[in-house]
């Protein structure tokens, strides 16, 4: 695997929140030029999108709570729903062309890893597929997940998949 390239710059930044970044990058094992990395990527790969799209940052017990109070038939209509209109906001924002490759990237990058909707896992076995979106969410997530990436695939790739889910974890299989 390739590096990735780096470029020094010298930026000014305020005493108190180098203490507090390096206290951080300490606490996780990095070092403070690898932890400023990676909140530059979050900013620009799910911030700034965020504030363009309005989308909103919510801790996971409020949104366990909503689904608990919505029906599985309703969170099916919201999964379906949110994400036929997710598509077109995507696109424009990421600029990811409808192919398989660009959108697993986003779902894995964008969904995963900076909106921590779900840990992206893909496999390849020739021409089939298997997608595991794990998380902690409980299982009306899972009910969530399914929905809204059946509606997905199906609206940026003309793809139906296979699915299933449990508790903790939403299966993804479709064959190209």
């Amino acid at each position: 695997m390739s590096k990735i390239k780096t470029v020094t710059r010298t930026f000014s930044i305020r005493k108190d929140i180098i203490e507090i970044l390096e206290a951080e990058a300490r606490s996780r094992g990095i070092s403070t030029s690898a932890l400023v990395n990676q909140m530059i990527d979050r900013s620009i790969n799910m911030t700034w999108p965020s504030e363009k799209t309005g989308a909103l940052v919510i801790a996971h017990d409020i949104i366990r709570g909503l689904l608990e109070a919505l029906s599985v038939e309703d969170i099916v209509k919201v999964g379906g729903g949110s994400a036929q209109a997710h598509k077109s906001t995507a696109m424009v924002l990421y600029g990811t062309e409808q192919k398989l490759e660009s959108i697993l990237n986003l779902l894995d990058s964008n969904y995963g890893k900076n909106a921590q909707w779900y840990k992206f896992t893909h496999t390849v076995n020739g021409r089939d597929h298997m997608v595991l979106l794990n998380h902690e969410m409980g299982q009306k997530w899972s009910v969530f997940l399914d929905a809204y990436m059946r509606s997905f695939f199906l609206e940026t790739l003309d793809m139906p998949l296979k699915t299933s889910y449990t508790d903790s974890a939403v299966v993804l299989e479709f064959r190209i």
